[in-house]
C-alpha cells in the first residue's frame, strides 16, 4: 500500500538504491558498537542503548545533509558519514534537533522532494527556531531567516517566506539582545573548520548545473536552489565558529556533510 506524503519535509528512503542500504548498515554497525562500548565502559545498559542510538542518529544525519548539498553526487553521502563515524572517537554526541532543523531547512530551499513545503511545514520551522534561539542558540535564527528569504525569491517562490524571514531575524536578534553573544574562538578547531569551508566555498563556485530529479515530481533540480541551499550550509556552520565549542559540536553532522561534499569532489576531479 502507497502512503500520501502530506509534508515537504520527508523523503522516502528506498532500499532499492546501494548507497541507502549501505547507510543503513552503517547506522547499525555504529549504533550495536556505540552501544556495547558504553555499557562494557560500565554505563547503564539503557544509558548505553540510548547513547548508541544518538550516535548512530549522528551518522545518518551527516549523510542526510549531504544528499542536500550535493544532491547528484550519492557518494558525498557516503563519505560524510564514514567522516562522521570519524568523528564520534572526538565527540560525544550532537544536538539531534540542531541537526533535524538545518535539515529541513536545507529541503526548504533546494527543494529535492519536488513541491513547496506546506503551511504547516512552514510553521514547523517556525517553531523549531524560535526554540532554538529562545535557548541561546542565537545563530538559527539568522541562518532560518537566510533560508526563509532564499525560498521567498528564487524559482518557484513561496511569498509568504517573506514575513516568515522577518519574524525570523527579529527572534534572532531578541535572543542576542536577552542572552548576548559569547565569543569563544576553540584554537584547535578554527583552522580546520575554516579551511574546510574555503574548500566548500570553491565546490560551490565550481559545480556544475544539476542534474538531479526531484522526488516526488521528477523535474530536474533548479541549480540555483542547490546553490543557495549550500549557501545555507555555509552559513550555519561559520556562525557556529565563534560561539563556543559546544556549537561546534551541536553542527558536527554539518560539517562532516560539507566535508563529505569536499572530499569527494576532490576524489572526482582527482580520477584520471
Amino acid at each position: 500500500m502507497k502512503i500520501k506524503m502530506t509534508s515537504s519535509l520527508t523523503r522516502s528512503l528506498d532500499m532499492d538504491y546501494p548507497d541507502n542500504r549501505l547507510i543503513v548498515l552503517f547506522c547499525a554497525v555504529v549504533f550495536l558498537a556505540s552501544a556495547v562500548f558504553r555499557i562494557v565502559s560500565g554505563d547503564h545498559p539503557v544509558q548505553g542503548i540510548v547513547w548508541g542510538g544518538r550516535a548512530a542518529l549522528s551518522i545518518f544525519f551527516a549523510w542526510a545533509l549531504a544528499k542536500e548539498t550535493d544532491p547528484d553526487n550519492p557518494g558525498s553521502a557516503i563519505t560524510a558519514s564514514a567522516i562522521g563515524i570519524t568523528g564520534l572517537l572526538y565527540f560525544n554526541s550532537t544536538n539531534l534537533l540542531v541537526a533535524l532543523f538545518l535539515l529541513f531547512l536545507l529541503r526548504m530551499v533546494n527543494r529535492t522532494v519536488g513541491v513547496p513545503l506546506t503551511l504547516s511545514d512552514s510553521i514547523l520551522i517556525m517553531v523549531m527556531g524560535i526554540y532554538l534561539a529562545y535557548t541561546g542558540k542565537w545563530m538559527y535564527g539568522i541562518v532560518m531567516s537566510i533560508a526563509f528569504l532564499m525560498d521567498a525569491t528564487l524559482k518557484e517562490p513561496v511569498r509568504r517566506h517573506f514575513p516568515y524571514a522577518v519574524i525570523s531575524l527579529i527572534t534572532a536578534l531578541l535572543s542576542i539582545y536577552d542572552k548576548g553573544i559569547e565569543i569563544n574562538f576553540v584554537p584547535e578547531h578554527i583552522f580546520a573548520l575554516l579551511l574546510l569551508a574555503l574548500f566548500f566555498i570553491s565546490r560551490i563556485l565550481l559545480a556544475g548545473r544539476s542534474n538531479y530529479l526531484s522526488d516526488r515530481t521528477g523535474q530536474l533540480l533548479s541549480s540555483q536552489r542547490v546553490t543557495a541551499a549550500c549557501i545555507v550550509a555555509l552559513a550555519a556552520g561559520l556562525l557556529a565558529i565563534p560561539a563556543e565549542s559546544t556549537a561546534i559540536i551541536a553542527t558536527f553532522p554539518l560539517w562532516a556533510a560539507m566535508g563529505g561534499t569536499v572530499a569527494f569532489d576532490i576524489m572526482q576531479r582527482m580520477r584520471p
